[in-house]
Protein backbone atom coordinates (compact mmCIF):
# COMPACT_ATOMS: atom_id res chain seq x y z
CA UNK A 1 0.00 0.00 0.00
CA UNK A 2 3.01 2.42 0.96
CA UNK A 3 4.45 1.40 -2.67
CA UNK A 4 1.08 1.88 -4.28
CA UNK A 5 0.60 5.59 -2.73
CA UNK A 6 3.83 6.87 -4.74
CA UNK A 7 2.78 5.44 -8.31
CA UNK A 8 1.83 8.99 -10.39
CA UNK A 9 -1.45 8.87 -12.47
CA UNK A 10 -0.87 8.97 -15.83
CA UNK A 11 -1.91 12.13 -17.96
CA UNK A 12 -4.41 11.24 -20.25
CA UNK A 13 -3.28 14.19 -22.11
CA UNK A 14 0.19 12.89 -22.69
CA UNK A 15 -0.83 9.52 -23.89
CA UNK A 16 -1.52 10.44 -27.91
CA UNK A 17 1.03 7.92 -29.81
CA UNK A 18 -1.30 5.30 -29.88
CA UNK A 19 -3.76 7.32 -31.64
CA UNK A 20 -3.42 7.78 -35.37
CA UNK A 21 -3.37 11.11 -36.80
CA UNK A 22 -3.97 10.42 -40.50
CA UNK A 23 -7.91 10.39 -40.95
CA UNK A 24 -7.11 8.39 -43.79
CA UNK A 25 -6.52 5.51 -41.22
CA UNK A 26 -8.92 6.94 -38.86
CA UNK A 27 -11.70 6.98 -41.64
CA UNK A 28 -10.15 4.17 -44.63
CA UNK A 29 -12.10 3.81 -47.80
CA UNK A 30 -12.30 -0.15 -48.03
CA UNK A 31 -12.46 -2.09 -51.70
CA UNK A 32 -15.17 -4.49 -51.06
CA UNK A 33 -18.49 -5.92 -53.45
CA UNK A 34 -21.97 -4.62 -52.82
CA UNK A 35 -25.28 -4.68 -54.08
CA UNK A 36 -26.59 -1.90 -55.85
CA UNK A 37 -30.17 -1.05 -56.30
CA UNK A 38 -33.01 0.89 -57.09
CA UNK A 39 -36.51 0.65 -56.66
CA UNK A 40 -39.48 1.44 -58.97
CA UNK A 41 -43.14 2.23 -57.45
CA UNK A 42 -45.80 0.43 -58.93
CA UNK A 43 -49.63 1.77 -57.94
CA UNK A 44 -52.16 -1.04 -58.53
CA UNK A 45 -53.95 0.69 -61.62
CA UNK A 46 -50.45 1.62 -63.44
CA UNK A 47 -51.06 0.73 -67.04
CA UNK A 48 -47.04 1.59 -68.35
CA UNK A 49 -43.61 2.69 -66.89
CA UNK A 50 -43.58 6.01 -67.10
CA UNK A 51 -40.68 8.62 -69.06
CA UNK A 52 -39.08 9.43 -65.43
CA UNK A 53 -38.86 6.02 -64.76
CA UNK A 54 -37.60 4.78 -67.68
CA UNK A 55 -34.52 7.43 -67.97
CA UNK A 56 -33.60 6.28 -64.51
CA UNK A 57 -33.57 2.34 -65.45
CA UNK A 58 -31.74 3.20 -68.31
CA UNK A 59 -29.09 5.02 -65.93
CA UNK A 60 -29.08 2.40 -63.69
CA UNK A 61 -28.37 -0.23 -66.80
CA UNK A 62 -25.21 1.82 -67.66
CA UNK A 63 -23.58 1.79 -64.21
CA UNK A 64 -24.24 -2.12 -64.57
CA UNK A 65 -22.34 -2.44 -67.73
CA UNK A 66 -19.75 -0.23 -66.59
CA UNK A 67 -19.70 -2.34 -63.69
CA UNK A 68 -18.33 -5.74 -65.61
CA UNK A 69 -21.47 -7.88 -63.49
CA UNK A 70 -22.57 -11.00 -65.46
CA UNK A 71 -26.22 -10.69 -63.94
CA UNK A 72 -28.80 -7.83 -63.63
CA UNK A 73 -31.73 -8.94 -61.53
CA UNK A 74 -35.43 -7.84 -61.89
CA UNK A 75 -37.73 -8.84 -58.79
CA UNK A 76 -41.10 -7.85 -59.10
CA UNK A 77 -43.27 -8.57 -55.80
CA UNK A 78 -45.91 -11.37 -55.68
CA UNK A 79 -48.58 -11.33 -53.09
CA UNK A 80 -49.50 -7.41 -53.15
CA UNK A 81 -52.44 -5.62 -54.51
CA UNK A 82 -50.52 -4.38 -57.09
CA UNK A 83 -49.31 -8.17 -58.28
CA UNK A 84 -50.49 -8.05 -62.22
CA UNK A 85 -49.54 -4.48 -62.65
CA UNK A 86 -46.11 -4.98 -60.85
CA UNK A 87 -45.52 -8.05 -63.26
CA UNK A 88 -46.29 -5.88 -66.44
CA UNK A 89 -44.19 -3.25 -65.18
CA UNK A 90 -40.76 -5.44 -64.84
CA UNK A 91 -41.77 -7.22 -68.53
CA UNK A 92 -41.20 -2.89 -69.62
CA UNK A 93 -38.43 -2.91 -67.25
CA UNK A 94 -36.58 -5.33 -68.70
CA UNK A 95 -36.92 -4.28 -72.78
CA UNK A 96 -35.69 -0.80 -71.42
CA UNK A 97 -32.37 -2.66 -69.80
CA UNK A 98 -31.98 -4.17 -73.07
CA UNK A 99 -32.60 -0.87 -75.26
CA UNK A 100 -30.27 0.35 -72.78
CA UNK A 101 -27.25 -2.18 -74.22
CA UNK A 102 -27.94 -4.80 -71.21
CA UNK A 103 -27.05 -8.32 -72.81
CA UNK A 104 -30.49 -10.25 -72.85
CA UNK A 105 -28.89 -13.46 -71.32
CA UNK A 106 -27.95 -11.23 -68.34
CA UNK A 107 -31.70 -9.84 -67.12
CA UNK A 108 -33.03 -12.21 -64.51
CA UNK A 109 -36.61 -12.39 -63.82
CA UNK A 110 -37.24 -12.77 -60.21
CA UNK A 111 -40.32 -12.94 -57.09
CA UNK A 112 -40.27 -11.42 -53.86
CA UNK A 113 -42.87 -11.75 -51.45
CA UNK A 114 -45.09 -8.79 -50.45
CA UNK A 115 -47.86 -8.13 -47.78
CA UNK A 116 -51.33 -6.92 -48.97
CA UNK A 117 -50.36 -4.03 -47.02
CA UNK A 118 -47.74 -3.03 -49.38
CA UNK A 119 -50.64 -1.30 -52.28
CA UNK A 120 -46.91 -0.01 -54.38
CA UNK A 121 -44.86 -2.37 -53.74
CA UNK A 122 -41.77 -1.64 -56.08
CA UNK A 123 -40.19 -3.80 -58.86
CA UNK A 124 -36.34 -3.93 -57.53
CA UNK A 125 -33.30 -3.87 -59.90
CA UNK A 126 -30.00 -5.17 -58.59
CA UNK A 127 -26.79 -6.41 -59.46
CA UNK A 128 -23.22 -7.12 -57.52
CA UNK A 129 -20.31 -4.87 -58.07
CA UNK A 130 -16.98 -3.65 -56.59
CA UNK A 131 -17.47 -0.36 -54.67
CA UNK A 132 -15.66 2.05 -52.67
CA UNK A 133 -17.25 2.93 -49.08
CA UNK A 134 -16.31 4.12 -45.96
CA UNK A 135 -17.63 3.05 -42.25
CA UNK A 136 -20.33 5.72 -40.91
CA UNK A 137 -18.81 8.70 -39.10
CA UNK A 138 -19.09 8.27 -35.78
CA UNK A 139 -21.08 11.00 -33.51
CA UNK A 140 -19.63 14.12 -32.04
CA UNK A 141 -18.64 12.53 -28.68
CA UNK A 142 -15.46 14.72 -28.78
CA UNK A 143 -15.47 18.64 -28.28
CA UNK A 144 -13.48 20.12 -30.81
CA UNK A 145 -12.89 23.21 -28.48
CA UNK A 146 -11.09 21.47 -26.28
CA UNK A 147 -7.11 21.30 -27.86
CA UNK A 148 -4.90 20.22 -25.05
CA UNK A 149 -3.63 17.28 -26.69
CA UNK A 150 -3.48 19.13 -29.56
CA UNK A 151 -5.03 16.73 -32.07
CA UNK A 152 -7.62 16.38 -34.41
CA UNK A 153 -11.54 15.58 -33.37
CA UNK A 154 -12.48 12.18 -34.11
CA UNK A 155 -14.88 12.94 -37.17
CA UNK A 156 -11.98 14.88 -39.28
CA UNK A 157 -11.96 13.74 -43.00
CA UNK A 158 -14.62 11.10 -42.54
CA UNK A 159 -17.23 13.16 -44.51
CA UNK A 160 -14.12 13.87 -47.08
CA UNK A 161 -13.39 9.96 -47.19
CA UNK A 162 -17.34 9.27 -48.05
CA UNK A 163 -17.74 11.93 -50.82
CA UNK A 164 -14.56 10.50 -52.54
CA UNK A 165 -15.64 7.23 -52.11
CA UNK A 166 -19.22 8.51 -53.88
CA UNK A 167 -17.45 10.03 -56.56
CA UNK A 168 -14.88 7.59 -57.47
CA UNK A 169 -15.84 6.24 -61.10
CA UNK A 170 -13.33 3.33 -60.91
CA UNK A 171 -12.79 1.90 -57.57
CA UNK A 172 -9.69 0.38 -58.63
CA UNK A 173 -7.99 3.71 -59.02
CA UNK A 174 -7.89 3.70 -55.03
CA UNK A 175 -5.53 0.67 -54.99
CA UNK A 176 -3.23 1.12 -58.16
CA UNK A 177 -2.70 3.65 -60.87
CA UNK A 178 -4.12 3.09 -64.72
CA UNK A 179 -1.43 2.62 -67.36
CA UNK A 180 -0.09 5.58 -69.12
CA UNK A 181 0.10 6.70 -72.30
CA UNK A 182 3.47 7.17 -73.68
CA UNK A 183 4.68 10.86 -74.37
CA UNK A 184 3.85 13.00 -77.89
CA UNK A 185 8.10 13.46 -78.79
CA UNK A 186 6.89 15.27 -81.66
CA UNK A 187 5.07 18.03 -79.90
CA UNK A 188 7.26 17.91 -76.87
CA UNK A 189 10.23 19.34 -79.56
CA UNK A 190 8.12 21.64 -81.08
CA UNK A 191 7.04 23.40 -77.77
CA UNK A 192 10.96 23.21 -76.44
CA UNK A 193 12.22 24.38 -79.51
CA UNK A 194 10.20 27.31 -79.54
CA UNK A 195 10.31 28.27 -75.55
CA UNK A 196 14.19 28.56 -76.39
CA UNK A 197 13.95 31.00 -79.43
CA UNK A 198 11.38 33.13 -77.28
CA UNK A 199 8.32 32.28 -79.34
CA UNK A 200 4.79 32.14 -78.47
CA UNK A 201 4.09 27.82 -78.22
CA UNK A 202 0.47 27.67 -77.11
CA UNK A 203 -2.22 25.96 -79.21
CA UNK A 204 -4.03 27.76 -82.30
CA UNK A 205 -7.40 26.14 -81.31
CA UNK A 206 -7.45 28.14 -77.88
CA UNK A 207 -6.00 31.13 -79.27
CA UNK A 208 -3.72 31.56 -76.04
CA UNK A 209 -0.56 31.41 -75.93
CA UNK A 210 1.98 30.07 -73.71
CA UNK A 211 5.23 31.71 -72.34
CA UNK A 212 8.25 33.53 -74.10
CA UNK A 213 11.31 34.25 -72.33
CA UNK A 214 12.04 36.77 -74.53
CA UNK A 215 12.92 39.86 -72.54
CA UNK A 216 13.92 37.82 -69.39
CA UNK A 217 16.43 39.18 -67.18
CA UNK A 218 16.47 42.89 -68.57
Amino acid sequence: MLLAGCAQAVDPYEVTGSVPEDYRTNHPILIEEQIATIDIPVSADAARLSRQARENVAFFAQGFIRSGSNVIAVVAPSGSPNQLAAAAIAVEIEDVLRGAGVNAASVDARFYPASTAERIAPVRIAYNRVAAHTAPCRPWTDQITVTAQNRHYGNYGCATQQNLAAMVTNPLDLLYPRGMTPADAARRSYVVERYRIGQAFGSSRSGETGGSIAGVGE
